[in-house]
């Protein structure tokens, strides 16, 4: 039996507070311990079901950090042959049961990602921990899913493995402890996101410019490739200035051409994982699915409005700004206020862009709740064998 599959035996017996049953997801022996505090049942920031929003990168706003540009939402991101869903742990339950869970032994639960990354909220979320894995920059806002920690355990554990006297990352946001809104990101709302340091050469270094002379392409590729191969990751933004040395290092130690041009960004015909944002020549910023947490949202959501732990959906549309628009013509135009904008794009002032995309929270008859059918988790798109050693690291 393959390690995958007993790990996935013993996860599927688990309490719901465990890790998912997708993938062997328990904590590395030495890897960051997690705390153990979940969410209080307090009112979240809103979910949302939104539209895909431009990721053309002209996305900066006056004030902001550009330390997540990204637009990027997981409704244009789906795969078209998502893998068989696997068995989550309220299957069989009735709905009174769920409501029961959810007012009486919410903990119970485990972590649930609500909404989008870039309009959503967390519940049950834990607290990643410093370790030799990973330093803190944030302790504050290194709130997550389950998955989401276990997953990036997972993957820098791998490094740890393969070149032993790694030195810890440096981990960046994840989220705020109950979701939603973190400056100065636009995503990071779920539970799904995270921003965290290259390896470097000469040390671990926290927003430096990675550069093809300081970065440390062994150990970051052995960290990438453990991402795809080991977790349900979504998106891997990357610096395009970047992503053709790190490919050319893994083309040099017998990775497959063919399995590479459909993972960096232009290449091949498949939805690229490694995709370019701008301000993201400093760290990476990585999305993972959660096929548990985002199915038990799913699942109680209807319970968790019903008893305010989360509020009712807002719905957003975006908008191009056109020559000499202001905030207040848009605010006008879709019978909002300049303040609700600001507010959905973390902007500071009133001064916007020519051509930028915002997001604009509608109100009234358009709201909707989020779409009632399951999560389609697209399958993993593991490595082939690798030509030097035969098998992959």
């Amino acid at each position: 039996m393959s390690t995958r599959w007993l790990a996935l035996s013993v996860l599927l017996v688990a309490a719901c507070a465990s890790p998912p049953a997708r993938a062997p997801l328990s904590d590395p022996a030495s890897g960051s311990a997690l705390a153990a505090e979940p969410a209080k049942a307090t009112a979240l920031p809103s979910a949302a079901a939104e539209p895909a929003l431009d990721d053309s990168g002209d996305t900066e706003h006056e004030g902001e950090s550009d330390s997540d540009d990204d637009r990027l939402d997981e409704s244009e991101l789906v795969e078209p042959s998502p893998s068989a869903p696997l068995p989550h742990p309220l299957d069989g339950w009735t709905d009174e049961r769920i409501e029961r869970a959810v007012t009486t032994e919410l903990v119970s639960l485990g972590s649930m990602s609500v909404g989008t990354p870039n309009a959503g909220a967390l519940v049950n979320g834990v607290q990643a921990v410093a370790s030799p894995l990973y330093s803190l920059v944030s302790p504050g806002s290194a709130w997550g899913t389950q998955e989401t920690i276990n997953y990036l355990n997972l993957a820098v554990q791998a490094v740890h493995e393969q070149f032993p006297d790694t030195p810890p990352l440096a981990l960046g946001d994840i989220g705020a402890r109950h979701g939603g809104p973190l400056r100065p990101h636009i995503s990071h709302q779920a539970g799904r996101d995270l921003d965290i340091s290259f390896y470097y050469r000469d040390g671990t270094r926290w927003y430096a410019r990675g550069t093809r002379d300081n970065l440390d392409f062994p150990r970051l590729w052995a960290f990438v490739r453990a991402l795809i191969e080991k977790t349900d990751i979504d998106l891997i933004l990357l610096d395009h200035g970047l992503q053709g040395p790190l490919e050319e290092y893994a083309l040099s130690i017998g990775e497959d051409s063919a399995w590479l041009a459909q993972i960096f960004q232009g290449k091949g015909a498949a939805r690229a994982i490694i995709r370019h944002a701008p301000g993201h020549a400093t760290h990476l910023h990585l999305r993972f699915w959660n096929p548990r947490a985002q199915e038990t949202a799913r699942r109680c959501y209807a319970a968790l409005a019903r008893h305010q732990l989360v509020r009712a959906p807002t719905q957003f549309i975006s908008h191009k700004a056109k020559k000499n628009e202001t905030l207040g013509m848009i605010a006008k135009k879709y019978r909002t206020s300049v303040r609700a904008i600001r507010e959905a794009n973390g902007l500071r002032s009133n001064l916007i862009h020519e051509h930028a995309v915002y997001r604009i929270p509608l109100s009234g008859s358009g709201v909707r709740v989020p779409r009632a059918e399951r999560v389609r988790i697209p399958a993993r798109r593991p490595p082939p064998v690798r030509r030097d050693l035969g098998a992959g690291p």
